[in-house]
């Protein structure tokens, strides 16, 4: 018995190390990043090495569907709405297949991302197949790289290089469309900006934080909306700060406030309101004790 646990002990021991153990690999992994414009664009792909070997027509057969890389196919993610060769591509991760050719390749944007290898591909899941023309690369590239080169806000290239070849495909991306969309999210942002300024302020104040900071908080979201929560609760700042004249000005703004625009929010704070207003009614200006 005692052998046999000894026995499972040593085999436990050997899978965790070799489990933990990393060594190189031949086609190491890599991330490449590129925002153009309001788009990011991320291509994840493996990098096999020339090392000596044919490679265009050898190591990868010509006119075949190729991965374009090592271990599984290379995914591309677009992180907004582009046009490739004409046609719009929904945001979104995808698989890159090509079928390299002596002067031009097929591109393939494919919808089924993390294939493993192009002997998994399916022709019915492309979004996409357009041609590229192949150049001589600039220089001898001894690993296949991936780059995403951002020429204006609204236009990308992404080009394969390997080995004495390089191919390149353009991409458009409208950065005016997305701004606006952005702009139409910070707007609806800022219509809400109000109420969580006006919530940090009370709950600094309630609990004894930066006084000075709880006081700015409310005064810009009485700047951004005229509501009767953010004055109720510059109220409560003053009153704290001994301001009792201020508080219940405040105080009383709100309460004509909240009885302009009767809500269901308001009555949750209707009585609370009234009385501090009959409390600090002695600190109104004369005239002013009766609201």
């Amino acid at each position: 018995m005692k052998r046999t646990l000894m026995t499972m002990t040593m085999a436990l021991s050997t899978g965790l190390l070799f489990a933990q153990l990393e060594l190189p690999v031949p086609s190491p992994k890599a991330k490449v990043e590129q925002r153009v414009g309001l788009t990011d664009v991320t291509i994840e792909y493996s990098r096999p090495a020339v090392a000596g070997r044919k490679i265009w027509g050898g190591l990868v057969p010509m006119d075949k569907v190729w991965r374009t890389g090592a271990n599984s196919a290379t995914a591309i993610t677009f992180g907004k709405e582009v046009e490739i060769a004409g046609k719009t591509i929904a945001a979104g991760e995808y698989a890159l297949f090509t079928i390299p050719s002596a002067n031009e390749w097929t591109i393939i944007i494919n919808t089924n991302e993390g294939q493993k290898g192009s002997t998994d591909y399916k022709e019915s899941l492309d979004v996409l197949r357009f041609k590229a023309k192949a150049t001589a690369a600039p220089e001898f590239k001894e690993r296949l790289e991936f780059t995403v080169d951002p020429v204006s806000d609204n236009e990308g290239m992404v080009h394969i290089t390997w080995e004495k070849t390089r191919v390149s495909f353009g991409f458009k991306t409208n950065s005016v469309k997305n701004a606006e969309a952005n702009l139409a999210a910070f707007e609806r942002k800022t219509g809400g900006l109000w109420y969580d300024l006006a919530q940090a302020a009370r709950y600094s104040n309630a609990n004894g934080l930066n006084a000075d900071k709880a006081l700015a908080w409310i005064d810009q979201s009485i700047s951004l909306k005229d509501h009767f929560f953010n004055k109720w609760v510059k109220a409560q700042i003053l009153a704290k700060k001994g301001d009792n004249a201020g508080a219940y000005q405040w105080a009383a703004e709100a309460k004509a406030n909240g009885e302009k625009n009767p809500s269901g929010f308001y009555d949750a704070y209707k009585a609370e309101i009234e009385k501090a207003v009959i409390d600090w009614a002695a600190f109104a200006p004369k005239g002013k004790g009766k609201k």
